[in-house]
């Protein structure tokens, strides 16, 4: 069975509630998270962003060290 990506899709509320609740069971890892979510490891710090529950510099962190 192939499974659907999720690349370029709207967030769901449900989608949502479960990043918030992934981020604090993987202690805050935030790679650990976007695997699970099968999302971008960008558009899950943009949307932690959003809900509050990372500072804005922390949403470009990866990008600074390239």
């Amino acid at each position: 069975m192939r499974l659907r990506k999720n690349r370029r899709t709207k967030w769901t509320e449900e989608e949502r509630q479960k990043l918030k609740i992934l981020f604090k069971e993987f202690g805050g890892d935030i790679n650990k998270t976007a695997k699970e979510l099968r999302r971008g490891e960008r558009s899950v710090r943009v949307n932690l962003f959003f809900m509050g529950l990372i500072r804005e510099d922390e949403v470009d962190l990866v990008n600074r060290n390239t």
